[in-house]
C-alpha cells in the first residue's frame, strides 16, 4: 500500500517503558490499545522485557507489528534478531520492518503498516465483547489535598 497523502490519519501512540520493572504500566497501556509496535533494538536483540511485552500484547489479542530499530549501528545484526523473533514468537522474518529512528530510514513504512493492519476504532465492532471505559473525575479544592 503506497503511503496515502490524500487522507489524514490521527494516530494515538502510547510510548511505554521497555524495562521489565514496568510490566504493570505496560499492561495498563495495552488495555487502551488496538495494536502494538514491538520495537526491538537490532544491536541488542530480544531482551527479557521483549518477551514479557510480546506475550502481554498477544494475550490481549492485539495486532503486533514487529520492528527492528537502530539498523544503522555498526554492530547491528538484523538477520540474527529476525531469527530470534521467529524462534521465540513465530514471527515471519519477512514481516519484520527495519528502521533507523535516528536517520528516518523505514519510518514511513511503519506508519503505512499501522494504517494498514491496526483496526480503526470507527470500524471496530463491539458486538464481540462488552464496551469498556475508564471514567475518572478530578477537581481542584484549595483546602484539600487530593491524591
Amino acid at each position: 500500500m503506497p503511503f496515502c497523502i490524500f487522507q489524514i490519519y490521527l494516530l494515538n501512540l502510547i510510548d511505554t517503558p521497555g524495562h521489565v520493572d514496568f510490566t504493570y504500566e505496560v499492561s495498563r497501556s495495552l488495555a487502551a490499545c488496538d495494536g502494538v509496535i514491538l520495537l526491538v533494538d537490532a544491536n541488542e536483540g530480544v531482551q527479557a522485557q521483549t518477551v514479557s511485552n510480546f506475550y502481554l500484547a498477544f494475550a490481549s489479542g492485539l495486532v503486533i507489528i514487529p520492528v527492528l530499530n537502530k539498523i544503522d549501528l555498526k554492530l547491528a545484526d538484523p538477520d540474527a534478531v529476525k531469527e530470534q523473533l521467529f524462534n521465540l514468537f513465530d514471527i515471519n522474518p519477512d514481516d519484520v520492518l527495519m528502521i533507523s529512528a535516528k536517520n528516518g530510514t523505514g519510518v514511513a513504512e511503519v506508519i503505512e503498516k499501522i494504517i494498514e493492519v491496526i483496526p480503526s476504532p470507527a470500524k471496530r465492532s463491539f458486538t464481540d465483547r462488552p464496551f469498556r471505559a475508564l471514567v475518572f473525575d478530578s477537581w481542584f479544592d484549595k483546602y484539600k489535598v487530593m491524591s
